[in-house]
């Protein structure tokens, strides 16, 4: 008797979350500011680490959002989506806040970061057990509490503005909030995923407590408005993008500037959030691909170490010679495509704001949610026109991979889209 193949069943959306927080202890050293040479006294507001899983007809996904200045090291991501897919879970896409006043990540990593590996497993394994039939919409707003930090002035040249109180405007600056709004079949919400553009730096180098800076101001906002919602924080292009209120010092209102911030972007996902519609995604399918690049190193290890004497650099310094030296690297580009609602688009590092424009300029048939520092920690990655103009992150150490690094890896991603929206075909068209 001949067997028929079924068709699979439908089955609506899914969706589970999770908050972890972290718990680095006092006196460890501090990422993010070369200038900071004190350790960590304490915690000013907690680190967390947030989880939504999405599970469709045939595969499950889940996002977990870092209060972190990167993601954890490969090993310790693998050993975290390992036990993610002995629960059912194909894939685990990461991405760090970027704060630059978290804990400084280490490979192997001290007992903490062990730790907090184990438990953020344990999170997505509760987002999991808790998952139910969601309905999901997206929203879109619009705010500026940052600058591109290359000004170019009248007569072309350009300068690094790193601070910018009197808003001067600047060029280009992505204002957009994207916004995911996830919700329980009784069309109340269970989980906020935003998105937006700008660095985490409004508390300076002379801060020593550990903080999420303004995302973290942001993610309390909404949830106080919406109690047992879990607000995730996706950091997108950020590469070149400063708040106004840059590294402000301690004395000069650091905190409450770094709150100001928080809520502006908190307060304009509160205004849009009533006015997304969510709905079941009956049939739904989630698609989901890690592509590994590799890329020549942009700088020659023979001359970058010519008469330096590593011994006496500062640990930072150090890493941060030995890191930018390497002859090649490599890379997950991350994309998720869920039914033909909204995309997500991860690469693993501190890309320019201008291929987050870019991206959403091409692909307009869906929402994309654009995330830097996902999945991997690959120094900044400017435009070939930035690399050619100079200035931080442009033409320094921290831009490490070869120039044209981001266009591959944002074609790779609309390639991906293309062919999984049908757009691009694996066999030739027919002659006309």
């Amino acid at each position: 008797m001949m067997a028929l193949a079924l068709p699979a069943a439908a089955k609506d959306l899914q969706a589970g979350t999770a908050t972890v927080e972290l718990h680095p202890p006092a006196g460890m050293l501090m990422a993010g500011y070369s200038a900071r040479t004190a350790v960590s006294t304490g915690v000013l507001d907690p680190l967390h680490a947030k989880v939504l899983v999405l599970e469709g007809r045939d595969r499950a996904v889940a996002i977990v959002t870092l209060d972190l200045s990167g993601v954890f090291p490969v090993a310790q991501l693998e050993q975290i989506r390992a036990r993610a897919k002995a629960a059912g879970i194909e894939d685990v896409i990461f991405n760090a806040s970027h704060t630059h006043s978290g804990p400084y990540l280490t490979d192997p990593g001290p007992a903490w970061q062990a730790q907090a590996a184990t438990d953020i497993a344990a999170g997505i394994e509760r987002a999991w057990r808790s998952r139910h039939a969601a309905r999901i919409g997206t929203g879109q707003g619009s705010v500026l509490i940052g600058h591109n930090r290359l000004y170019f002035m009248a007569g072309g040249t350009g300068k690094m503005l790193w601070r910018n109180e009197t808003r001067i405007p600047t060029s280009p600056v992505d204002p957009t909030v994207m916004i995911l709004r996830v919700d329980g079949e009784d069309g109340k919400p269970i989980a906020v995923l935003v998105n937006y553009a700008c660095h985490s730096v409004v508390l300076g180098p002379e801060n020593l407590q550990y903080s999420a800076d303004w995302p973290g101001e942001m993610m309390r906002t909404v949830e106080a408005k919406y109690p047992g919602v879990v607000c995730l924080f996706m950091q997108g292009g950020a590469g070149n993008i400063n708040p106004y209120y840059d590294k402000t010092p301690l004395l000069d209102n650091a905190v409450g500037l770094m709150r100001e911030t928080g809520r502006t972007v908190g307060n304009e996902v509160l205004r849009v959030m009533p006015s997304i519609q969510t709905h079941a995604l009956p049939d739904s399918s989630l698609q989901v691909a890690r592509d590994t690049m590799k890329f020549p190193g942009r700088w020659d290890r023979q001359k970058l170490l010519n008469g330096v004497n590593l011994e006496r650099l500062s640990f930072d310094s150090r890493t941060r010679l030995e890191r930018a030296s390497a002859p090649s690297y490599e890379g997950p580009v991350t994309t998720l495509l869920v039914g033909r609602e909204f995309a997500f688009v991860g690469v693993p590092a501190e890309i320019f704001v201008d291929y987050q424009i870019d991206i959403r300029a091409r692909v307009r048939e869906f929402p994309i949610f654009f995330g830097g520092y996902t999945n991997g920690n690959l120094g900044y990655i400017p435009t070939i026109k930035a690399a050619v103009d100079g200035g931080y992150g442009a033409s320094q150490l921290g831009s490490f991979l070869e120039v044209g690094a981001g266009n591959r890896m944002i074609d790779a991603a609309v390639i991906r889209l293309g062919y999984w929206t049908g757009k691009l075909k694996d066999r030739p068209a027919a002659a006309q």
